[in-house]
């Protein structure tokens, strides 16, 4: 059984079976027990893998983590349960790794709307998630 709950904005970072771990944030809940999950990365300019929907600035509120221009890559989103993150997360990081301000988390949410690469299924959910009162 997990020794930690997952709240909103938590920040973690994953081992995904890829060259290098990634920074993945919880996004709004998905079902009773999951939480959708989007992906930060680097913007490297030029690329055609940056998705301009919704930039990350290093400074101000961002977690120091940010140490330049970065982007949420939607097309990585993905949902966990405590369960299935627990096993994911990097040897040695921090759980949480961080939390982000309740504005740039809603800031994220809402410029999730506006994405063409979120999931159906997760769109669905976001706007569920924004229309509670």
């Amino acid at each position: 059984m997990a020794s930690f709950s997952i709240e909103l904005g938590d920040v973690y970072l994953l081992d995904t079976g890829g060259t290098k771990n990634h920074w993945y944030i919880a996004l709004v809940p998905f079902g009773d027990e999951s939480f959708v999950f989007v992906n930060i990365s680097t913007w490297y300019e030029g690329s055609t893998l940056n998705d301009g929907t919704c930039i990350l600035k290093p400074g101000g509120s961002m977690p120091s983590f940010i140490k330049s221009k970065s982007f949420i890559a939607y097309e990585y989103a993905k949902d966990f349960t405590v369960q299935r993150l627990e096993p994911l997360i990097a040897p040695n990081s921090s759980i949480p790794f961080a939390k982000l301000q309740t504005q740039d988390l809603r800031r994220i949410q809402k410029e999730s709307l506006k994405s063409e690469n979120l999931a159906k299924k997760y769109l669905k959910a976001v706007k569920s998630h924004l229309d509670r009162p």
